[in-house]
Formats: C-alpha cells, sequence, structure tokens
C-alpha cells in the first residue's frame, strides 16, 4: 500500500475521526487565532440543504404561471434569515398573495435560501390548487366505478394511502371528484380494497388487499423464525474492487456518499421486505421504544410509510441516525421512533457509506458542498473501489469517462486560487512585509479552512511520524511545523544552504521565512492530494510609489507594517512588472469617504 493510501486510510479509520471533524468545525466557526476569518456554513452541522426536494422542478415559475391562468395576481415572496440549531445561518420563506399569507416553507429551514423559496412555492401551489383548482370538476355517482379506479390507484401504492391524499390522486387523475360520503360506500362494496381507520389521527388509510401470489410470499417471510438482533443485521458492502453501476442516494452532513446497487438481486428482496413492513396488520406492531439505543434498528415512518433506521446519535426529545436503506440522513421526534420486530432484519441494508478518494478535506470548501449536491446527488456512475479495507470505502466515481473526484478537486482548486487581482479585491489583508513587498491575503476562507484541518489534525496524531524519509526536493511542498507560531504549515524549500542542519523554508500561505531542520519535513502530496494541491494563500506584491528597493528600508517596511497590519483593505491594481509582480495601491476598506487617500499616497506624502 502506497504511502498515500496509508494515510488516508488512517483518517477513515482513526478512532477520532469525529474529533477531527468536530474540531475543524470549531475552528473554523468560531476564527483561529493564527488570523480573525470566519467560517459562516459547515459541512458537519445539520441542516437540511435537501436540494433534491423540488428535484431540479422549478415550482416559482408553475406558481407564477398558475396564478396567471387563474388570474389570481401576483404573490410577493420574503426570505428570513435564522440560524440552526448549530448556530449556522439558514432561511425560510414565506409567499403572500395580496394581504394574505399564502404558504412558507416553515417551520423546516434550508441553507440556500433558493430552496426555500422553492418549497414555499411548491406548497404555495398546492394550497392554492386545492382551493381554486376543484370547485367545478364533476362527481363520480358509480360508488362501482369509483372502487374500480381506486383499486388501480392502491396498487400502485403498495404501502397505502390516506383518505384525503386518495381523493386528491383521483381528482388529478381522473378529473373527477369521489362523492362527499364515498368512504362510506366504499366500505359496503366487496372489494379487494382494506380500510384501516386511525383514532388518533382521525383519518383513515386505504390500502389493496394482496393477491394470493403476493400472500403466499409474504406468509413464506413471515414463517422464517428469526432471532437476530441489530448487531446482527447484514450490512451490505463492497466485497471486492468490481466496478459497479450505483446511483448517488444521498449525501450525509458528514458530506460522506450514500450509493444504491442499480439492477441488483438484492433489490428484489428488499421490496417484499418493503411491502410487507408497509402492511397495516405488520405496522401495527411497530410500538413506541421507551429505551432507545445508539446503533440499533428500529422503525421510523416518513412521508406515510415505514423504513429501517440506525440511530447514531440522541440528543435530548430527538434522535440522528441514517434510514439503512436509503442512505438519508434524518432527524426525528424520540416518540417517532418504533420498535422493529426481529423479521426485519432478515434482508442486508441496501446503502452503502462511501467517500470520495483524495477529497477527504473537501466538503469544508463551499465549492466543493455545492458540487456535491448540484452534480452528484441521485444520478447512476460507475463506481471504481480504491480501497475497501478502510471503515468508509474509498471510491472514486465516473461519468462515463469524466473522473468526478478529479472535477471536484480541480474545481476547488480553481476556486481558491489567489495568484493574481483582477483589477480590484475588497476586504483583503496583509499578511507580512518583507524584501521589498507585501504579501497579502485574499478575503476568502480558504486559509482559515486550512488552518483549521491542520491543526486538527497534528492536535488528534503525532505527525512526527510521518517525515520524509527520501530526499528533500524543491519542486515538492512540505508539511513543516513553523517554529515562529509552533503550528503546522505549508511550506516550500527556498535554500539548501545548511545553517545549523537546517533548510530556509518559504511558508507559501503567509509570505515569511524560516529554517526547518532537514528531517523534519512530510510530503504533503502522499499525505493528502488536495491539501498540497490548492495554490499559496499569499499573494507577492509591489507597494505603489514605493519599488521594492526603497521598501527594503527597516523604518519604511516597519511603517508598512503599521499601518495596514489588522485593517481590512481595498487593492487596486495600477500595473504589472516585468516578473508579472502586480503594483497595487492600497486603501481602508472601512473608509468609505470620496476624497479617501491611499496608504500609499499617506505614507509617501510623510516621507
Amino acid at each position: 500500500m502506497s504511502s498515500f493510501d496509508k494515510n488516508e486510510s488512517w483518517i477513515h479509520n482513526h478512532k477520532d475521526n469525529s474529533n477531527i471533524s468536530i474540531n475543524i468545525k470549531q475552528h473554523i466557526k468560531h476564527g483561529h487565532h493564527r488570523a480573525k476569518y470566519t467560517f459562516s456554513d459547515d459541512p458537519t452541522d445539520i441542516i437540511d440543504l435537501n436540494i433534491q426536494k423540488y428535484n431540479g422542478f422549478d415550482h416559482i415559475q408553475a406558481l407564477h404561471d398558475y396564478l396567471e391562468k387563474m388570474n389570481l395576481g401576483k404573490v410577493e415572496f420574503s426570505v428570513f434569515k435564522c440560524k440552526s440549531k448549530s448556530n449556522v445561518p439558514a432561511h425560510y420563506a414565506n409567499i403572500k398573495l395580496g394581504n394574505v399569507s399564502v404558504a412558507s416553507s416553515f417551520p423546516e429551514k434550508y441553507s440556500l435560501p433558493e430552496v426555500a423559496q422553492q418549497v414555499a412555492a411548491r406548497n404555495a401551489l398546492y394550497v392554492l390548487k386545492k382551493a381554486h383548482s376543484y370547485n367545478n370538476i364533476p362527481v363520480t355517482q358509480d360508488i362501482s366505478i369509483v372502487a374500480e379506479r381506486l383499486e388501480k390507484e392502491l396498487q400502485k401504492n403498495y404501502a397505502g394511502l390516506f383518505c384525503d391524499k386518495v381523493e386528491n390522486i383521483y381528482k388529478e387523475v381522473y378529473s373527477e371528484q369521489l362523492p362527499s360520503n364515498w368512504l362510506d360506500l366504499l366500505s359496503r362494496l366487496t372489494t379487494n380494497i382494506i380500510i384501516e381507520d386511525l383514532p388518533n389521527q382521525n383519518k383513515s388509510i386505504l390500502y389493496y388487499d394482496a393477491s394470493p401470489a403476493n400472500k403466499k410470499k409474504h406468509k413464506e417471510f413471515l414463517d422464517i423464525s428469526l432471532t437476530e438482533s441489530s448487531e446482527n443485521l447484514l450490512v451490505m458492502k463492497l466485497v471486492d474492487k468490481t466496478e459497479r453501476t450505483v446511483t448517488v442516494a444521498s449525501v450525509d452532513s458528514n458530506y460522506t456518499f450514500w450509493v444504491l446497487f442499480v439492477h441488483d438481486r438484492i433489490n428484489d428482496e428488499y421490496d417484499t421486505l418493503f411491502k410487507l413492513m408497509n402492511m397495516p396488520s405488520e405496522s401495527k406492531h411497530f410500538i413506541k421504544m421507551f429505551s432507545i439505543e445508539v446503533s440499533d434498528v428500529y422503525a421510523v415512518q416518513i412521508q406515510e410509510e415505514w423504513y429501517r433506521f440506525k440511530v447514531s446519535k440522541i440528543e435530548d426529545d430527538s434522535v440522528i441516525g441514517i434510514f439503512i436503506d436509503l442512505g438519508m440522513e434524518w432527524c426525528v421526534a424520540k416518540n417517532n421512533v418504533m420498535f422493529l420486530p426481529p423479521k426485519f432484519l432478515k434482508v442486508s441494508s441496501q446503502a452503502i457509506k462511501c467517500a470520495l478518494t483524495s477529497l477527504f478535506f473537501a466538503p469544508y470548501f463551499q465549492v466543493a458542498q455545492e458540487l456535491f449536491h448540484k452534480i452528484l446527488f441521485g444520478k447512476e456512475f460507475t463506481l471504481v473501489p480504491d480501497n475497501i479495507e478502510c471503515d468508509v470505502p474509498l471510491v472514486t466515481l465516473y461519468d462515463g469517462k469524466c473522473n468526478m473526484n478529479d472535477l471536484i478537486r480541480k474545481a476547488i482548486i480553481e476556486k481558491t486560487s489567489f495568484n493574481k487581482i483582477n483589477g480590484k479585491c475588497e476586504k483583503a489583508s496583509l499578511a507580512y512585509v518583507g524584501d521589498g513587498y507585501l504579501y497579502l491575503h485574499s478575503p476568502n476562507d480558504t486559509l482559515t479552512i486550512l488552518e483549521s484541518i491542520l491543526d486538527s489534525i497534528s492536535a488528534s496524531r503525532p505527525l512526527d511520524t510521518l517525515y520524509s524519509k527520501n530526499s528533500i526536493s524543491p519542486h515538492k511542498l512540505y508539511l513543516v511545523k513553523c517554529p515562529e507560531l509552533n503550528l503546522w504549515s505549508r511550506a516550500i524549500v527556498h535554500d539548501f544552504i545548511f545553517t545549523d542542519q537546517k533548510f530556509k523554508v518559504y511558508f507559501i500561505d503567509y509570505g515569511n521565512y524560516g529554517f526547518i531542520d532537514q528531517d523534519k519535513f512530510i510530503d504533503l502530496k502522499s499525505f493528502d492530494l488536495l491539501l498540497s494541491a490548492i495554490g499559496p494563500q499569499a499573494l507577492k506584491v509591489s507597494f505603489h510609489l514605493f519599488p521594492p528597493e526603497n521598501l527594503v528600508d527597516q523604518s519604511r517596511s516597519k511603517a508598512v507594517h503599521e499601518m495596514l497590519t489588522n485593517k481590512s483593505l481595498d487593492i487596486n491594481v495600477i500595473s504589472t512588472t516585468s516578473d508579472d509582480i502586480q503594483v497595487v495601491e492600497i486603501f481602508d476598506a472601512d473608509d468609505q469617504s470620496v476624497n479617501r487617500l491611499s496608504f500609499n499616497t499617506q505614507l509617501y506624502q510623510s516621507v
């Protein structure tokens, strides 16, 4: 196994894996002592991004089209910013028609405002259609026709349908309404429809009675004597490195992936189990649990269907876990977690948890989060296992010949690049002044994320065991412990001239130099490919009106440092030198007066 494989295996198998994530989360969220930055979104927070809620369908446009068709006027959208339980930004949307609030996305909160608006629009469309669209629809008077039609619809929904949902489906499919007393009339007929009253919910559920063949199949399943506990549940795994066609079923809060095999025999076995779980005669045995244990499997209902749910965390009155056959992470109230009879543990879990090779830390970058949901969720890919020995298998996904791991990595590298300023840059900061040049930090969060990742890794394991035993190269990027900060930082070798058995290195994210013992270098590419590929975060620039030979003077260099340090800076590019270094003029970003003077001009006038 290569050194890279060993290191990435450690990341996924280490017992304090979750602590790494927690530490990174805390550093990023609160800003770290190396630099004063903040990070607004965190992949380990439980917050419903759920872009798939509307599955790419534009509910807002559909709402506008419906309003125009029905001549109902125009609606007004309002988006409200709030915070999730874990104190990160979230949004919900409200829609008003005139002075009346029609619908909203509340109580669900979404980290993306456009998702909140789409959900609110979807809800508003349902409310308006229910109020305006069905007034003139004829009623089906013949109850035998009603029964025949309902049998067809219930066969498509083997888990059963609540009576109010039956009414809506009937209107949409047959463009007619059910009689007001249809449920009573239906109960008097001899049909394959079973009506089960739910007194606690003040409604009824209808389901299609299974055919004799299906009943026999279900009976065979029921008759198997099983005493399995949750510990003995068969877990679907990648057993070899065979390429498989999979669907990315979900992305959890830690941005690991859950995939489902496409066209697999086990799907048929699960279909039988799922149908059985959702038969009222079986689900009535799913009773409320008074004691819930982490790692045990229970029954939880979502969207009127029962699924197997494995508990991963218990917080007060809430339970967080995974629907093991959907790969979907979910938070549910304790009183909604039900006992699951052991016979339903016979079939193995359907979803497989995976991580993308070389992208363990990708989720902490906003561009990666957006790409995960935009280009991966719900789509089919060819999955190539790279390492199945990890607790979480490392895989590469391909869309045809396109390597999705590479695509995401390149997108992160491009988005985090700070190798030049395009005309202007607002709210940058000073990193270092030295050798007649200034080194600037961009206003984005890349450096904070890198610092948080490196500090959290070093706090969770002794990194000195990874020191390179190969010859040190000027062409490689290394991870070294900066003596000034006593923290791990990225660096390249600047000079091989020995000074007390040390090499002179350049810290690419800060612009300063230091001396490192020749045997204390970690090859960063072999440790983590993504961290080694992200570009330098300290941009070298020349200070307008002060060429490098003039700014080398210690007193002027000190004056510039004192003027710019701990300030938010607006940068204007004046020109570019022959060696491709930008000459910049720098202003105080907090001073927005019309006649503000640049720091360059202020220093020039003072000397």
